[in-house]
């Protein structure tokens, strides 16, 4: 039956409704002022009810002094309020006990959690929201009606049932099961149901939230006061609740209501009072005394909680607990005689201990199941559990140890359950890892994020040569000095790569453990790890001396052939099919691998083919392309390409950096142009370019023109201030020559020692004698009259040749020169 077929059958919704008398409750209860005049008379319609009403009054719940008789007195003396939440409380435990109590469901576990629950919740709100006080106990006392309707309507539509002690008691994923079978959490479900029974001026946001403990702070006061009343209630009460957490929420609860440990103390136990004097009215017992833990004190909860915590740092195996245990058991309660049973960590088997009066302590035995443990004692002692799973039992003979004494002993058990069972799952866990780790034959080492070592375990101080961590630190140091060669450049990759976080390598080397050397081959993997706020590198190394002959061979050859590569200039790299790099030179591999050569490479000018796949179909493949190594334009390469022998498509490619040669050539065609010190065309180019522009002009009809000099006064320069001097003459005028000209249309060339020619095109000869001023004006102010010129100027005539043109301006020079020199002549 879905929950919907429930909600809508009236037989079913009648099974656990409310009587007249709750209902009439109900509705007053929610009036702002409750008339005591309508209370009194809604109480005497049930005799039963006021006299258990008048005997609570007169409980210690209150601690009245004087007794007092009658609802009248009782509604001046604690208010009518206070009067009207005892008999809604009364009424609804009656009732719900009556419909829902069956042979297969006791409601006591779950009413001593409402009960402790509403008390809480109403004294929370007398603290941080006093005028909501009455209204959180009555919200507080509603809030698992669902769950108590549910299990006596439709026992199966609880979720996990099968698995709960308790129905009001919260468990993990409780919100999301109820969810998924009800669309709804049962907070939601009661607030349903209150509306159904004709509650619904009963206004309790809590309910949608009071196991929200970890958004606390995000409701309003009377939402928190029912959250920490509803987690107090399951702390409290029950063996289920982990020692541990009740004492951290004993803190947070105290943090919560800004109390010292005093105070909250006195605040406990105003909430017990209480809370047993409901339970006594309504003849119900609180169970077993030290199963729950308001019965003991938070100071006494501290000290069993620290002694406890002694066991999460215990080194030595569980023999070292029973030591623990052992000792606080005889300073605390001078219990010397005693046997002690413990879980093995990893099976459902025990080890027994004894107290030995000279030893100390015996193991009688290990690894037994329960049932066949040799107990020389008789009695079931105290039971070492935790979340219902038995980890040990502790039985002892003591005599004289008072109930206050006995209390404290089971107390302490139920901490040290917790205790043990966290030192199984971590601690021993940590110990059991550790004693594997050195019973193998590896090296182990932990390195900073430098490579320095801080701790490393024997064998790996064996394989380092006997090395121990004074002096030199460095791994990368150590190893050399102890193995006889170093990591290589990947490791000094591996460090200095923040990306990059594993390392591994083989090495085929001879070691000196023992002080005999011995071939090995030595497995060396080390990876980057974060430990807390801190980076580390763990290092593991391993002679795996098993492998064959055969395989050490491969290994060595391997080694020398990775060697012959790195040590290339070349890079050399494997392809398959498509062109895919599954292998490039360690040097290179970061830039290369992973990606395809044809997408990387283009081709020269040269290459006329196909560029792809197609290229591998010849035997062998030697082609010129830019390489792209990373976004840049590329540099120039030769790839020469050859089919690898073997299973699958593969291709070795050793591709040749041309970026030197193609320098080198760049060089060599500049020499042949231009004059190494000018950086003006030279001899040579001066005649090549002067017969193609006379061809040009003539092709053309554009007329060009010739400025034949050389300098005067350059022979001093260079006698009394030295050929360094002079030199810087020339290079002075070389850059005359090239400010003054046209670039692509002029062609400024030193023709020899101190004489430059200039070609000029597409000029007229009055253009051309004007650029041959410029030229002189700039060179005299240069060198302020100390260095100036003497030329010879010319036009290109129908009938000449390039020698005939510079004969005519060289004699023009000579002219200049019998002229006295700065003065430019025209040829004739």
């Amino acid at each position: 039956m879905s929950l919907d077929e429930i909600l809508e059958s009236p037989r079913l919704m009648m099974k656990l409704s409310f009587p007249p008398v709750m209902l009439q409750l109900m509705e007053e209860a929610c009036k702002s002022e409750p008339d005591f005049a309508v209370l009194g008379k809604i109480i005497s319609m049930d005799p039963a009810l006021s006299t258990t009403i008048l005997t609570l009054v007169n409980s210690p719940f209150y601690g009245l002094s004087q007794e007092i008789s009658d609802l009248k007195r009782a509604a001046i003396v604690l208010g009518t309020r206070e009067l009207l939440n005892l008999a809604v409380t009364v009424t609804y435990q009656k009732h719900i006990s009556t419909k829902v109590e069956d042979e297969q469901y006791k409601i006591y576990s779950d009413w001593m959690l409402t009960v402790w629950g509403a008390i809480a919740a109403s004294l929370i709100a007398s603290r941080i929201c006093p005028d909501q006080a009455d209204k959180v106990y009555l919200c507080c006392l509603l809030k698992d009606i669902s769950l108590l309707f549910l299990r006596s309507a439709a026992p199966s539509e609880i979720p996990n049932l099968a698995q709960l002690d308790s129905v009001a008691r919260s468990y993990p994923g409780q919100a999301e099961a109820e969810n998924e079978m009800w669309g709804m959490n049962h907070g939601a479900l009661s607030q349903l149901l209150l509306s159904r029974w004709k509650m619904k001026n009963i206004d309790c946001p809590s309910l949608l939230h009071h196991h929200a403990l970890e958004e606390l702070d995000s409701f309003e006061l009377p939402t928190q006061a029912v959250i920490l009343a509803t987690k107090w209630a399951e702390m409290e009460l029950g063996n289920d609740s982990a020692p541990f957490n009740v004492l951290q929420f004993e803190l947070l609860l105290q943090n919560a209501l800004n109390m010292d440990e005093e105070v909250l103390e006195d605040f406990r136990g105003v909430c017990r009072t209480k809370f047993q004097s409901m339970l006594s009215i309504l003849g119900m017992g609180e169970g077993g005394e030290a199963a729950n833990f308001y019965n003991y004190s938070i100071k006494s909860l501290q000290a069993s909680y620290f002694m406890s915590l002694e066991l999460l740092t215990a080194e030595g195996g569980i023999g070292s607990i029973a030591r623990i245990i052992g000792r606080h058991a005889k300073l605390n309660w001078d219990i010397v005689d005693w046997e002690l049973a413990l879980k093995s960590p990893h099976r459902d088997v025990y080890s027994l201990f004894k107290a030995v009066e000279n030893t100390g302590l015996e193991k009688v035995v290990a690894n037994c199941p329960l049932k066949e443990l040799p107990w020389s004692k008789r009695g079931n002692g105290e039971a070492i559990v935790s979340r219902s799973i038995l980890f040990g039992r502790f039985k002892y003979s003591a005599r004289g140890l008072s109930p206050e004494e006995q209390k404290a002993l089971k107390l302490y058990f139920r901490f040290i359950g917790q205790a043990y069972e966290h030192y199984c799952a971590k601690q021993h866990l940590i110990e059991d890892r550790a004693e594997t780790l050195d019973a193998l034959p590896l090296g182990v080492a932990t390195l900073d994020m430098a490579g320095n070592i801080f701790d490393m375990n024997e064998e790996m101080g064996r394989y380092l040569g006997g090395a121990s961590i004074s002096g030199a630190k460095g791994f990368n140091e150590l190893f050399s000095m102890g193995v006889g060669t170093g990591l290589g450049k990947s490791w000094d990759k591996f460090l200095e790569t923040e990306s990059k976080t594993s390392f591994s390598k083989i090495l085929c080397v001879s070691l000196r453990t023992g002080g005999i050397p011995r071939d090995a081959c030595i497995y060396v993997s080390a990876y980057k790890q974060k430990r807390g706020e801190d980076q580390v590198i763990s290092v593991v190394m391993e002679d795996i001396r098993e492998i064959s002959e055969s395989q050490i061979q491969a290994l060595k050859q391997r080694d020398f052939l990775e060697g012959l590569i790195d040590s290339m200039r070349d890079v050399v790299l494997t392809v398959d099919r498509r062109g895919n790099i599954n292998y490039a030179s360690a040097r290179f591999s970061r830039i290369f691998l992973g990606r395809n050569i044809f997408e990387i490479a283009s081709p020269g000018d040269t290459f006329t083919g196909r560029w792809g796949p197609d290229l591998f179909e010849q035997k062998k493949s030697v082609v010129e392309v830019l390489l792209k190594r990373t976004d840049s334009a590329g540099r120039p390469f030769e790839l020469v390409i050859s089919r690898l022998n073997g299973p699958g498509e593969k291709y070795l490619i050793v591709a040749r950096d041309l970026t030197h040669i193609r320098r080198l050539e760049d060089k060599l065609k500049r020499q042949a142009i231009f004059d190494g010190l000018t950086d003006l065309f030279n001899h040579t180019q001066f005649n090549t370019l002067l017969e193609r522009e006379m061809v040009r002009s003539r092709r053309t009809g554009r007329p060009i023109g010739l400025l034949f000099f050389d300098l005067d006064g350059f022979k001093h320069v260079n006698d009394s201030k030295g050929h360094q001097a002079g030199d810087e003459v020339l290079k002075l005028v070389g850059d005359i020559l090239k400010a003054e000209l046209r670039a692509g249309m002029d062609f400024p060339c030193r023709y020899g020692g101190d004489e430059f020619a200039v070609i000029v095109t597409e000029v007229r000869p009055e253009a051309l004698e004007k650029i041959g001023n410029r030229i002189r004006f700039k060179i005299e102010k240069k060198f302020s009259g100390k260095v100036t010129i003497s030329g010879g100027i010319t036009v290109l005539k129908e009938d000449d040749t390039p020698a005939g043109m510079l004969a005519r301006a060289d004699r023009a020079t000579y002219e200049a020169k019998d002229l006295g020199g700065n003065v430019l002549v025209w040829a004739k």
